[in-house]
């Protein structure tokens, strides 16, 4: 049997050990939310992902979901603070999937709200969010950019028609463009970026 890590167990209530309690204000805090939603999956996909009707009533779902992530930041909340501690202000929220924008734009943006009440931002956070490119509309990238949101992550694995057929991904690359350009014109940062690129996959991300 292998040898258990060295430091101090593990709470049994969840809580964090003190030892890192102790130095918690010193630490940066980065905040990532999963959203689990997707319109279709993808035959190549191995994340954690859920079309709704897969759900069938039951967990949370696209209506209820971001009370649950606000609801879980509460619990964060007590954890990062327990005896005392003062975590420090949030430097990096990033939102991934699943489609991120799968969610309404108002309830992302409820959720950055949320983590901003718990803990505060520092300056010049980032905030990202994944998004398939045929979920963003100049009014989406709006709403994003006026709750704070200062990049999307568009998720682009072919600029090839039956490439993407073939990934069953649901845009086109006319799809590209347009969501490219709502960005910009709202101020949002684009990238797409992921470990298939660099695996030699297709480029993109989960969005």
């Amino acid at each position: 049997m292998p040898a258990l890590p060295t430091g101090d167990p593990v709470p049994a209530n969840g809580a964090l050990p003190s030892s890192a309690l102790t130095t918690i204000a010193d630490t940066e805090f980065a905040l990532y939310l999963h959203v689990p939603f997707c319109r279709v999956r993808c035959g190549y996909c191995d994340f954690n992902t859920y079309t709704k009707p897969e759900l069938g009533g039951h967990g949370a779902t696209i209506d209820t979901f971001a009370d649950a992530a606000i609801a879980e930041m509460d619990v964060a909340q007590a954890v990062l603070t327990a005896g005392g501690a003062t975590p420090p202000s949030v430097s990096t929220i990033f939102i991934g999937g699943g489609t991120p924008t799968m969610l309404p734009a108002a309830d992302l943006v409820r959720m950055v709200a949320a983590a901003r009440e718990r803990w505060g931002f520092a300056d010049n956070i980032e905030i990202t969010t994944e998004a398939n490119p045929d979920t963003i509309t100049p009014e989406v990238a709006a709403e994003l950019a006026a709750g704070g949101f200062t990049r999307v992550s568009l998720g682009m694995q072919s600029a090839v028609p039956s490439v993407l057929a073939t990934l069953e991904r649901t845009h086109n690359p006319a799809n590209v463009a347009t969501a490219l350009r709502a960005c910009r014109a709202a101020g949002l940062a684009v990238s797409s970026t992921s470990s298939m690129a660099r695996q030699g996959r297709p480029w993109g991300n989960g969005g």
